[in-house]
């Protein structure tokens, strides 16, 4: 009998509240396929520098959000919160060199989103127009709808968001799966093992509400945070998907892919 997957998830989160709720919903959203372990991006006590002993027995590596540090964010280049995201960028940049040379799958979300973007030369900034929270639609580019993780994945489908920071450039080797009006680079591909998204498939209406809610600062005053949200089943497929189709390797043929 095979050994249960395990997928690492790093999390750049300060409240302990948020931490544990983002937890439980990437242990929902792994399933009975995989198993979910976690790490703190601002644990000082690990070895950032030896990527191996984070990633042994790890199947696949995600990236989370966070609403705590911000590349730009409209905040100065000396914000607490700014110099925290660059530390978080060096250390993660060692776990993302060590699972491509290994082949190890990884998936970014929201701020992971942004974090593999930079390292690839991409430009994230406070970008007025592309900045927003709620539920949005969605839609696949042509390359999106060719794409083995998103077959059988409606063309266009509704996303949760929350996020001050965009990326306003193609990150080199990357591959536009979807976008939408109001955000150019909603999905990335950078090769078959590597994924990002700029929405949060782990959340479901209900978790986006609590999310905004936990963070007002993301609202205009005065906004009802429940008439910004609505359902996203389509988007809440993509992490068990992933799970399937990129970890395990299991493609609708039900053959799997070699490693």
């Amino acid at each position: 009998m095979s050994r249960m997957k395990k997928v690492l998830v790093v999390q750049s989160r300060l409240q302990t509240e948020q931490l544990e709720r983002e937890r439980n919903n990437y242990c929902r959203c792994v399933g009975k396929n995989a198993e979910g372990t976690f790490l703190s991006a601002l644990d000082e006590r690990l070895a950032w520098t030896y990527p191996d002993e984070f990633l042994k027995g790890q199947d696949g590596v995600i990236f989370g959000g966070t609403s705590d540090f911000d590349f730009h964010g409209g905040r100065t280049e000396r914000d607490p919160a700014r110099i925290m995201a660059s530390i978080i960028l060096s250390r993660s940049k060692l776990i993302v060199t060590y699972a491509l040379a290994e082949n190890i799958p990884i998936l970014g979300v929201c701020f992971g989103h942004q974090l593999i973007g930079e390292m690839r030369g991409g430009n994230v900034t406070n970008d007025e127009s592309q900045k927003k929270s709620g539920t949005y639609e969605v839609h696949l580019t042509e390359e999106g709808k060719k794409d083995r993780l998103l077959e059988g994945v409606q063309h266009s489908f509704m996303a949760q968001y929350g996020h001050k920071d965009s990326l306003t450039s193609l990150p080199e080797g990357a591959v536009l799966l979807a976008s939408s009006q109001s955000c150019k680079f909603s999905m990335l591909r950078y090769n078959d093992k590597v994924y990002t998204v700029q929405f949060h498939p782990e959340l479901r209406a209900e978790d986006a509400v609590r999310a905004l809610q936990a963070n007002p600062e993301y609202l205009q005053p005065g906004t009802r945070v429940e008439s910004l949200v609505r359902e996203s089943p389509e988007t809440e497929r993509l992490i068990p998907l992933w799970i399937e189709r990129v970890v395990l390797g299991v493609f609708s043929s039900g053959k799997t892919e070699p490693k």
